[in-house]
């Protein structure tokens, strides 16, 4: 009859846990990384990271060694290849006519623009020719004339500082590197040395040759690189 005591008291127990419940907070312990109990010695585990973040900062410090090094040798061998091409290109008479003749042009036109700038601030000044008094018109005339070009100025200035400083940013994002300065000294290279047959084939100036040359190598990089 003993287990029938015991069944009894344990039913009792039963309905009574079940009609006098109530809410307990039971603390829970969260998982960190690297940490399996509070017992547990961080030791190695201290010494593993310290190590860790000194080769880090090693290999930052060489790497910006080496990208120095890098941006050196390259300064160097531009310097180089700029200086060896211009004393070429001085004694060669084919080459040597077309820098002339585009850098007069390119002065031609610049000459050209600023006439017509002054033009335009002209034409803006000669609103001031309906001021029946003369003095007080020419004071109007170059006062409308300055600010006008001077703004044409600004303007002109930014759109040119504007496109090279992108074709500079794309230039340095896409081409920088090694490839490139030896595409630059193999072209103009070509073109000196080869200006007469290129010349006699293709009736282009050499220097425009070459900047259509760059400005092909320059949209397949980007486009190979994209």
């Amino acid at each position: 009859m003993a287990w029938k005591f015991r069944y009894k008291k344990a039913e009792q127990e039963k309905c009574y846990a079940q009609t006098h419940q109530k809410m307990v907070e039971i603390p829970v312990e969260k998982k960190v990384p690297y940490e399996k109990c509070k017992k547990c010695d961080r030791t190695a585990y201290q010494k593993a990271k310290e190590k860790c973040d000194n080769r880090k900062i090693q290999l930052e410090k060489k790497y910006k060694n080496m990208m120095v090094g890098y941006e050196s040798l390259m300064f160097l061998l531009a310097w180089y290849s700029i200086a060896t091409t211009l004393f070429t290109a001085v004694l060669s008479p084919v080459f040597l006519n077309d820098c002339i003749t585009f850098f007069g042009a390119l002065g031609k036109g610049i000459g050209g623009l600023f006439r017509e700038l002054v033009t335009g601030a002209d034409s803006f000044g000669q609103l001031s020719s309906g001021i029946p008094n003369r003095i007080v018109s020419g004071i109007v005339y170059w006062l409308i004339a300055g600010v006008v070009i001077g703004i044409l100025f600004v303007i002109t200035g930014l759109l040119i500082i504007g496109i090279g400083y992108q074709v500079g940013k794309i230039y340095r994002k896409y081409c920088w590197d090694i490839i490139s300065i030896i595409v630059a000294i193999m072209s103009t290279a070509i073109a000196i040395y080869f200006g007469d047959w290129i010349k006699s084939v293709i009736p282009i100036n050499l220097i425009t040759l070459l900047l259509l040359v760059h400005a092909i190598y320059i949209g397949i990089r980007c486009y190979v690189k994209d």
